[in-house]
């Protein structure tokens, strides 16, 4: 099984095989993503056209989204509504912005289309009537308008298809002619919202075409590689699919860093943990809790996420991203006030210390100071330009009025405040307090602000797992695959009883089956999940809680942890029914291990490093490490992924896996609390 991430800066690929692992690390391509794949199969001893079992996390749609390089789309909507996705909800997500900017609608006005068709509400029961159908001969002129438009791509959004998809389907029927992709929004996701389904399906067309390309490309260049796509759920998909339902692929790099970090935390006992995952272009943080032994996967987002301001109602990882990174730029503007990001060096020119250029960024920071030697960089691949880095400082310094060093202190610390903000919006806006989780850093800069980050926030200890660069595409080898399938309703929960809701998940559990069974997988390994979403009459927004016997009272207590109150004499509303079929894998067991000193030898040298000030700082290969090894700091742990830093005060511990605990030896007398058991000791 090779695990493939390709990101902004370096294009990572694990290879496991009968319990080996191998990893691989070349700088991506933009202009040639695939070219970074094949160079990094070529590192692994991978011959093309060789049988190999690929999974693939991709920015291809994310960065297609962000950069407006998207499908050129025709929207068809019921007469009337041709403006619904530009008027959206009327809200402000700034609120005290005095020149609120709005994203452009992805369809511009003259791509939009009418169709003379409705379905409402009926005006008795809980039904909807058909009011108006659609004639043929109007079908036929909605598909040579199309045809005129010279449009790429066709998204058809009804209003209560999601009830009723019969008229959309009537549509992609009439425009199945064009040979087009056409994305019906009731096949993509039958729920209610309209706004937010159709911005989804809008989503969804605009990005088709592209992703089609480059499946279709992937296949030709891989040959007999058996490829499936990481969802953003942390779940797997078929290429197939993947390339009709790109929007479920935006979020597939991020999502495999969770899931390698969740499997890391059970290896090493941990329960309650936050992630850090940076890499060179950006800092992905996300939160997650093992509440039951039922609950295996890092947290979802109940709430549309929103990438470029276009909400997104399929299911992902709750991730939260900012545009921190080791290639982000380090500016001064003209107030002589330090910035570090968003901009990125990206992987050309990248950092300073690569040679290419002269602006200073995070990772020249700490090759600076000292954490980063060109020696151990990327197993000495790719040699550092030091001479490049001090002339980058020396002019920022001049910016500043301060010497070099102080400098790449004050990058450093700019970069860490954004990330302690990120946290925060992970855990305390949530309700979490970080006291009481583990950070699990990782990405090729994670492991260089992993003590530093949870020093901060009073964190009682950071994991930086083993292969830390990489874990994205490590976790990829890991996932499940899964598929999600989900009903709305829309009705009071009183009015449904449990034998309708058993009978609605069979259909849907029984569908999602056949998908997994159809890309290969046998029925045995198969397992459903079924949860429902529910919410008081009235409100915008609703929880998900698995099926009971007592699920009315159930809502009431998980409303009332989440937000502090419950209208326990409110109706309750079903909102909608889901189900998630999965290939269950085993899952790994916190094991312990004794602590034990380091053995004579294994502190390879020591060199002058700042943290607080200079240090003569011990160097580890972290190959050299063994399971219960335990050190003090100042450390710094080489491997060929990324760095990890001990500073003063700090120590580390070889957990019986493999990955590195790093506990403040200065604060020995709080617990590590937030864990099952101890992993190594």
């Amino acid at each position: 099984m090779i695990g493939v991430d390709t990101g902004g800066t370096f294009t990572d690929l694990v290879l496991v095989e009968e319990g080996e692992l191998r990893v691989a690390k070349v700088p991506s391509r933009p202009r040639d993503p695939l070219g970074a794949i094949r160079a990094g199969l070529k590192c692994l001893g991978i011959d093309e056209g060789a049988k190999v079992a690929l999974v693939h996390g991709t920015t291809v749609a994310l960065n297609a989204l962000l950069t407006g390089r998207t499908a050129r789309v025709a929207l068809v909507v019921n007469e009337g509504f041709r403006d619904l996705i530009e008027i959206g909800r009327q809200d402000r997500p700034v609120i005290y912005a005095l020149h609120p900017e709005k994203a452009p609608a992805l369809v511009p006005r003259a791509l939009r289309f009418e169709v003379p068709a409705r379905v409402w509400p009926a005006e008795k029961g809980d039904g909807f009537e058909t009011v108006r159908e659609p004639k043929v001969k109007e079908l036929r002129a909605l598909a040579e308008r199309v045809k005129k438009s010279r449009a790429e791509s066709v998204a058809v959004c009804l209003l209560h298809s999601w009830a009723d998809d019969r008229h959309e389907k009537r549509v992609a029927e009439a425009l199945s002619k064009l040979k087009l992709p056409v994305t019906t929004s009731a096949e993509l996701v039958p729920e209610h919202r309209e706004f937010e389904r159709f911005s989804t399906a809008v989503v969804n067309a605009a990005l088709e075409p592209r992703m089609r390309r480059y499946i279709a490309s992937m296949r030709g260049q891989l040959g007999a590689a058996k490829l499936s796509m990481l969802q953003s759920t942390g779940g797997t998909l078929t290429a197939e699919r993947a390339a009709r339902e790109p929007v479920r692929v935006l979020f597939s790099g991020p999502a495999g860093g969770v899931i390698g970090a969740a499997r890391a935390a059970q290896e090493s006992g941990f329960s309650s943990f936050c992630t850090l995952d940076m890499g060179g272009t950006s800092t992905d943080v996300a939160f997650h809790s093992t509440l039951s032994a039922d609950e295996r996967n890092p947290r979802r987002s109940l709430e549309p996420v929103h990438v470029a301001g276009h909400p997104l109602a399929v299911p992902s990882l709750d991730i939260h991203t900012i545009g921190c990174g080791g290639g982000s730029l380090a500016t001064v503007d003209a107030g002589g006030i330090l910035h570090v990001g968003p901009k990125s060096a990206g992987a050309d020119p990248g950092p300073a210390c690569y040679g290419k250029s002269d602006r200073p960024t995070v990772t020249d920071a700490h090759v600076l100071l000292g954490h980063i030697s060109g020696d151990a960089f990327l197993g000495g691949s790719l040699k550092l330009d030091h001479g490049a880095v001090e002339q980058a400082f020396e002019k920022l310094a001049v910016s500043l009025a301060t010497t070099p060093e102080k400098a790449a202190a004050g990058v450093l610390e700019v970069a860490r405040a954004a990330m302690r903000r990120a946290v925060g919006v992970m855990t305390l806006e949530r309700g979490e307090d970080p006291e009481k989780l583990v950070l699990i850093a990782f990405g090729g800069a994670g492991g260089l602000h992993a003590a530093a980050l949870a020093q901060s926030l009073r964190m009682p200890a950071a994991l930086v797992p083993h292969h830390p660069g990489a874990l994205s595409a490590s976790g990829m080898t890991h996932a499940e695959p899964t598929s999600d399938l989900s009903r709305s309703v829309l009705v009071a929960l009183e009015h449904i009883s449990a034998a309708e809701r058993r009978k609605i998940h069979r259909e849907l559990g029984s569908r999602a089956r056949a998908e997994l069974v159809a890309a290969g997988f046998p029925t045995a390994s198969i397992v459903l999940e079924h949860t429902l979403d529910l919410r008081y009459r009235g409100q915008s927004f609703e929880q998900s809680l698995p099926e009971s016997t007592q699920l009315c009272a159930a809502f009431h207590d998980a409303h009332e942890r989440r937000y502090g109150y419950a209208l326990r004499e409110r109706e309750v509303e079903l909102v909608c029914l889901r189900t998630r079929a999965r290939v269950a894998h085993s899952l790994p067991k916190p094991t312990s291990v004794r602590s034990r000193l380091l053995p004579e030898g294994t502190i390879r040298e020591k060199r002058r490093c700042i943290f607080d000030g200079p240090h003569q700082t011990g160097i580890i290969e972290r190959g050299s490490l063994r399971p219960g090894h335990t050190f003090r700091g100042p450390a710094l742990v080489e491997e060929y992924s990324g760095t990890t830093l001990v500073p003063p005060g700090w120590k580390a511990r070889v957990t019986a896996l493999g990955h590195l605990l790093l506990t403040s030896s200065t604060d020995g007398a709080r617990r590590t609390r937030g864990r099952k058991r101890s992993a190594s000791s």
